[in-house]
Formats: structure tokens, sequence, C-alpha cells
């Protein structure tokens, strides 16, 4: 067994020895080379310096001294790309006169064939330190795939940037048809949005159910019909008409924390690390609610006025409302991907103490970012 592997070294040692000759032979044909095409270019240029002079563009003193400027460059032009190969073979010089001498250390032999046989471990040897200067650079070889244990599947906790926005309303004792015939607010003209991060974590391993929860800030406005707005009257909220009145809207943000369950298909993808279930592009259905606190409630009006000579529009804001500071409700979405359907209701009325209790309910579109 000694005798193959110290045969086996001495050929690797000398191939790497005659590789580095040849290396060695081709760099010193290279610098030739340079000086060779630098001539060449210094040649063209005093042609072309002759050929002024010829045509009296330039007298004899000015040619001389582009003469002497031109070969000053050429000969700074080839030390320049001849310095890099210089060194160059410089450190395979060095690297062929260490490695010419003999190995010292017959133990390294026994470390071998203790290694192959199992017995021991080889003795630890210093890696040799890497000079600066690479002849070729070795090509880089792509790191195999190594492929995964069957069932080695995870599934991780996604954070989405939830985006959602449309139709919002109010409705009382579950009067629908108040929303089809725009009795008290403008179907249209009343929106509410919603944004907030919410995390996602499969309960299940193939990713069919999700827990989806987070935190989101939600706005819900309302534009009453009729030149009506609210007002406080006898200790009540109600809507009241103003004929002065061309235009209202009242406007109510809260923070809340929505939790939902989401099914959908999924399909198993991998990458580098593991195996896993993605519902990306995938249909989806989440149902569930939120919970949260009003942080502010204000509504504005606009009225014309008269001033020097002209009809004017002025707008006032009110604040201060008695708005249910503990807000909860249900919501749901169903979609492809990253949009949705998405619905929410509110469970609770919108004021404490309103002459027609209120909620909001809303119809939009939901984006999972």
């Amino acid at each position: 067994m000694k005798k193959i592997v110290f045969l086996t070294l001495t050929l690797l040692f000398t191939l790497q020895i005659d590789a580095q000759e040849q290396t060695i032979a081709v760099l010193r044909n290279q610098l030739d080379v340079i000086e060779t095409e630098e001539k060449n270019e210094l040649k063209k240029q005093i042609e072309d310096i002759n050929s002024m002079f010829e045509n009296r563009v330039i007298n004899a003193e000015e040619a001389k001294r582009l003469k002497i400027k031109a070969a000053e460059a050429r000969a700074w032009k080839i030390q320049e790309r001849q310095a890099v190969i210089l060194e160059t073979i410089a450190i395979l010089e060095k690297k062929q006169s260490e490695q010419e001498q003999p190995v010292r250390d017959p133990n390294i032999f026994l470390d071998i064939d203790s290694y192959f046989s199992g017995d021991v471990e080889p003795q630890q040897q210093p890696l040799p330190k890497r000079d600066t200067l690479s002849v070729v650079p070795a090509r880089v070889k792509p790191q195999p795939v190594i492929p995964l244990k069957e069932g080695e599947v995870k599934s991780p906790t996604t954070l989405d940037l939830v985006v959602a926005f449309g139709f919002n309303n109010a409705i009382g004792e579950g009067r629908w048809q108040d929303l089809e015939e725009d009795r008290d607010y403008a179907l249209y003209n009343s929106k509410f949005m919603e944004i907030g991060l919410v995390l996602k974590t499969p309960l299940t391993k193939k990713n069919g159910l999700r827990l989806k929860y987070g935190l989101s800030y939600q706005s819900n406005r309302l534009r009453p019909n009729y030149n009506r707005f609210f007002a406080e009257v006898d200790g009540q909220t109600q809507l009241r008409a103003d004929h002065r009145l061309t235009a209202s809207g009242f406007h109510v943000n809260n923070l809340v924390l929505p939790l939902h369950l989401e099914f959908g298909p999924t399909r198993k993808k991998q990458n580098r690390d593991y195996t896993y279930y993605s519902s990306s592009n995938q249909l989806k259905f989440g149902i569930g609610g939120y919970m949260g606190i009003n942080l502010s409630a204000k509504q504005w009006v606009e009225r014309p006025y008269y001033y020097r000579g002209f009809y004017w529009i002025g707008r006032e804001e009110f604040k201060g409302y008695n708005i249910n500071k503990e807000i909860y409700g249900l919501s749901a979405y169903v979609g492809i991907g990253a949009f949705s359907i998405y619905g929410k209701y509110d469970l609770n009325t919108i004021f404490q103490n309103a002459a027609n209790e209120q909620q909001f309910v809303s119809l939009g579109i939901r984006l999972d970012l």
C-alpha cells in the first residue's frame, strides 16, 4: 500500500512540475510578444510623424521631439504590461524550487495507510499559505445539491403586507335593503381602507390549513345623503338634515388584530435548504374576525357662505363623538394568489348611544403582498 501511494504522489508531483515549467515557458514567450506589439505601434507613430514633416505640418525640431516622446511612452507601456507577467514568473519559480525539496517526514505514508484502514485519523498537517497572485484562475465547480431525506419538510411562518380597499356603508337591524336604496348613505361615495402586517403559520404538514394573524389599521368613511349630518340630540347621535349643507362626511379610524383560518390547495416546492408546500397562485378561502380599539372619529361639513360679493364653500371639522371604543367583527375573503374579494362586518354599533343603532359593513379588494 505504501508503494502505491508513493508512486501516485510521485506521478502527481512530476505532472505538477511539468505543468509549471510549461506555464513559465508560455509566459516568457508572452514577454516577447508584448515587446513586438509595442515596437510595431511605435513604428506606425514614427511613420505618421515623418509624414507630417514631409508635408511641412511640423518642422525638424518638432518631429524629433515627438519621436522621442513616442519612444518613451512605448517603453513605459512595455514595462507596465510585462510587470505582471514577470511577477507571475517569479512566483512560479519560487513554488517550483520549494516543491523540488524532498519530503522528509516518512510518517505521512503511515498516516495515509492508517487513514485507509480506518484505525486512526491522519495527522493534521498545516496548510501552506497561498500566494496572493494566481497565474490561471481555477474554474469554480458548482456545488451539488444534496438530496433531502424523504419526509424532511419544513413549514416556515411567513410575513405578508395586507392592503384592502372598497365600498363601505352602515346598516341597522339587518335592513340590507337600505344599501340598495341609498336611504342613509351614498353607496359609491362611502369607502373603507385597511393596511397591516400579517403572519401566516401553517397548521398542517401540507399547508392546506393556515392561521393568519397580525395588526391592521382600518379607516371607515360614510357620506350621508340628502344634506344630512350627525348631530347630538338629547344625548343621542342621529342624522339631521340641514338645507344649507352642500356635503358632509364621517370618518372612523381603528387599530385591530385580525385573525383568520385560511384554506386552500398547495404545491410542493424545494430550495437548497428544505422542501415546503407553497400556497402562492392557488385558490384560497379565509374566514375569521378582528378585534381592537377606536383611535379617532371626526366629521366634516361643507356649507356656502357669502363674502365680499361672492359665495364660498367652507369646511368645518368636529370631533368628540360617543364612538364605541371597543371594535370587533367578522370578516372573510376568497381569491387566487395575492388577490381576493374581501368583506367585513362590525358586530359593535358605531355609536354608544344612537337613535338608530347601526354597524359598518364593507366589501372590496384585498391584496396579500
